[in-house]
């Protein structure tokens, strides 16, 4: 299938890229977590508590736990030691290593899900307003089913790898002889290889192929939806009704976040969930896969604070709560941000409002919950 100069040029791409990539994953990792936290935090602010950003906050734990784990797998195994995973000859490192590999894993095919479960009720809300009504119970108890099954689904990969002292010559022969009485612990199939194509299984059809299609799917009716949305706001404009323009407006540019989130999930994920069929078809095919597991981990990486960049270009609501949150209080002052910001989450009392000349001044609130 690979002729022996596609195999070199593969073989020596993965040479060459591990010895930066835990310096490149290293300070991506702190970004990542502290973009996290920061999502997390204003999310959980009172007027950001609306079902699709208890979704994303969610996502956001979620992806935090990878990236933590990530973060010190990279420091130990990349930066310290070379990279060169048979060191400190303890069994701790490579238990870390199962452990690393199980928690990210499973952490981040909850956010993938969580993020098609954004995109189905995202697309129900907007299109049966009326007929279906989500809260955050109902969202919560969708959340903690996706990680339950999740978990459950993982359960073949939990047990399928273990940690096992071999001979150090077989896994460094250059280092060691043949003669060599080193032992070295690493990690070895637990079950002789049976568990370990029942876990393959469910990665590629459960955890990568299903949901990248659902997310294909959704994000078309998103988009088809967008346009329509468009129209409507067209036809609003033309006849002067300002409020419901403007609310659409806020509607659509939330909508249209939320296609671009999940269009770089598929981004990430399809690549790999093409590999892992074609795997299924020839394992010649994971020769490929596997020279590339550091350069897969980089874009999973990468996805998680993509998403931190997307709240703060398209939501100036997010913006200004990131920079009361981050900011001293008297910085804001001094850059009269803070007299901005109250103006955006002052309420409304309708009740006040004069009509004059036959205009309607409206001003939008942050007292009432809405999406980013």
């Amino acid at each position: 299938m690979f002729s022996n100069s596609s195999r070199s040029l593969l073989v020596e791409f993965s040479e060459y890229y591990a010895q930066i990539h835990g310096r490149i994953v290293f300070p991506l990792t702190i970004f990542g977590i502290l973009t996290s936290i920061v999502t997390i935090t204003i999310l959980n602010r009172k007027n950001f508590q609306t079902p699709t950003n208890l979704i994303l906050q969610h996502v956001a734990f979620f992806d935090t736990i990878v990236l933590i784990s990530f973060n010190i797998y990279s420091f130990y195994f990349y930066i310290l030691h070379d990279p060169n995973p048979f060191v400190g000859q303890s069994q701790f490192w490579p238990r870390f290593a199962i452990f690393h590999s199980n928690i990210g894993l499973t952490a981040h095919s909850i956010a993938l899900w969580l993020t098609c479960l954004l995109a189905i009720i995202r697309y129900t809300i907007i299109s049966r307003t009326k007929q279906i009504t989500v809260n955050a119970t109902h969202v919560m108890i969708f959340i903690w089913c996706a990680a339950l099954v999740i978990c459950l689904l993982m359960i073949p990969n939990y047990l399928a790898w273990s940690v096992v002292c071999v001979p150090a010559h077989t896994l460094l022969p250059t280092v060691y002889t043949i003669n060599s009485t080193e032992t070295v612990y690493w990690v070895s199939s637990a079950t002789g290889g049976s568990l370990e194509k029942i876990s393959f299984g469910i990665l590629a059809i459960c955890l990568k192929i299903s949901p990248v299609i659902i997310l294909i799917i959704f994000s078309i009716l998103l988009i088809l939806n967008i346009r329509h949305a468009r129209q409507l706001r067209e036809r609003l404009r033309h006849s002067s009704s300002i409020s419901s323009s403007s609310n659409l407006k806020v509607e659509m540019r939330t909508t249209t976040m939320l296609v671009l989130i999940t269009l770089c999930t598929v981004f990430v994920e399809l690549p790999q969930g093409l590999l892992l069929i074609a795997i299924g078809i020839d394992k010649q095919f994971f020769i490929f896969y596997s020279h590339l597991g550091d350069f897969w981990d980089l874009t999973s990486i990468s996805s998680s604070f993509i998403t931190f960049v997307m709240y703060c270009s398209m939501s100036q609501q997010f913006r200004s709560e990131m920079i009361s949150l981050i900011l001293p209080s008297i910085c804001i002052k001094n850059s009269n941000l803070k007299s901005k910001q109250n103006s955006v989450t002052e309420k409304t009392n309708l009740k006040q409002i004069n009509i004059r000349d036959s205009q309607l001044l409206i001003k939008k609130t942050t007292d009432i919950t809405q999406d980013l």
